[in-house]
Formats: C-alpha cells, sequence, structure tokens
C-alpha cells in the first residue's frame, strides 16, 4: 500500500469534524497521515511539513511517503500576538492545531504542546474580534491595528506566500513525489517553479465543471464532491 502525506486546511480537515466515512481522505486507497487545521497560514503550515520531515520521518525509520498533497493556505490569515518567540513556534504549539487534536487513524500521534500557544486568524472574521479583544488583556489595539493595515493596503500580507514556496521547494529538493492545489486558483503563479504539479482543485485537472463549496458541510464539500475528490487523488496515487 501507497503511503501518502496530505498537508492543508479545512478541505484537509473534514475527517476531524465529523465527516467520517464519506471524508475524501477515508476513501483514499492509501497509509494516509495528515497535518491540518483551519483556519492554517502558510508559515503554520509550513511548520507541519518541516515537523514532519524532522520527527514524523524519523519515527517512520526514514520511510519517505510515495506522494505528498499539498493544500496551498490562502494568505488573509493574521498571526495572533504571543509570548512564544519566533525561533520556538513550531506545529507542536500552534493552538489552532493543538486544540484540533482528535486522535483519529489519519494523524500522526504526536503530543502538543500546550504550555503556551501561538495563533492565526483569518481576516474574514475580523468583525468577530470584540470579544476576543475583551478576553485577551494587553492586546486590545492589535484589532484597530489589523484595521488600518487593511486600510493602507498593507493586508493581505501576500509576503506570505514565500513559506509556501519554501515548502515545494523542501519537498523537491528531496525527490518525493507530489502535488498541490490552491483554492479557486489564488495566488498560485508566485510557486513557477512547481506548475508541473499544480492540479486546479476547482476542476480536478478538467474533469469535472467548477466545483461549488458549501461552507455548511465539515470539508466544504459535498458527498459527491468527496467522491470525485477521492477518485480524482487515487488515480494520482496509482
Amino acid at each position: 500500500m501507497k503511503t501518502v502525506w496530505i498537508f492543508g486546511g479545512s478541505f484537509c480537515s473534514g475527517y476531524q469534524q465529523g465527516a467520517g466515512g464519506r471524508d475524501w481522505i477515508a476513501q483514499l486507497d492509501a497509509d494516509v497521515t495528515v497535518w491540518a487545521c483551519n483556519p492554517q497560514s502558510p508559515k503554520s503550515q509550513y511548520l507541519m511539513l518541516d515537523h514532519a520531515f524532522k520527527h514524523h520521518y524519523l519515527e517512520r525509520l526514514q520511510q519517505e511517503p510515495d506522494l505528498i498533497i499539498y493544500d496551498y493556505p490562502p494568505v488573509n490569515r493574521v498571526h495572533l500576538p504571543t509570548n512564544i518567540p519566533e525561533s520556538e513556534q513550531s506545529m507542536l504549539n500552534c493552538k489552532r492545531w493543538v486544540t484540533s487534536r482528535t486522535g483519529h487513524k489519519f494523524e500522526c500521534g504526536c503530543d502538543p504542546d500546550v504550555s503556551d500557544t501561538w495563533s492565526v486568524r483569518s481576516l474574514t472574521t475580523l468583525d468577530q474580534w470584540h470579544n476576543w479583544r475583551q478576553t485577551e488583556p494587553g492586546h486590545a489595539d492589535f484589532v484597530n491595528q489589523t484595521k488600518r493595515l487593511l486600510i493602507q493596503g498593507k493586508l493581505p500580507d501576500h509576503s506570505q506566500m514565500s513559506w509556501t514556496v519554501k515548502a515545494l521547494d523542501e519537498i523537491k529538493s528531496r525527490q518525493i513525489p507530489y502535488v498541490w492545489f490552491s483554492a479557486h486558483n489564488e495566488n498560485h503563479l508566485v510557486a513557477e517553479d512547481h506548475l508541473s504539479n499544480y492540479c486546479d482543485i476547482m476542476t480536478l485537472d478538467g474533469t469535472v465543471p467548477t466545483q461549488n463549496y458549501n461552507s455548511k458541510t465539515p470539508n466544504h464539500l459535498s458527498i459527491k464532491q468527496n467522491i470525485l475528490w477521492s477518485q480524482f487523488f487515487n488515480e494520482l496515487i496509482i
């Protein structure tokens, strides 16, 4: 059986939210390990890849996967204030990853570091942050600062896409087969050296009409779409 590693956000973490056997990941004919949380940022997802290579890779007796599937994170994320120095931030103390652990068979089994955490939030939830401001003393100015940066055109921070390019460069340097995708094909041209491995997830590389995503399902995909995704990636795995 082929070994597959998956890195991603909501499209890849639906199994945690109750999608069960209907989730496309559950229908893959492979030994699957998933590193995913929602929301994720380009940096947080790179740190998941970094962790997999430095730790999970060794735990698997240096068995590299037969395929890596990488879901390109959007850049409309903001890193929240934290006491953890940037050099000490890792997948294990990323709050969104820590709080989404379910012990599901697809997960790597690593224990989270809950002593202190760092997190990201989506800019689309900016108007809801007033509640967060009340529960996080000392960070009251953060939301106002973020709004100013939005008005000034400094957010979203497209320089964050460099983390995705760095991740893809790392995968390629190890000569591991990989594919990657970007929801709505957003800003994917930034990784120009990896376009031959890019798949148009909106049409499954032209095999289906443009898909519509449902925000009310565990992974934004209907039952039919989950089947189509599993068929598409199973063919790649074979």
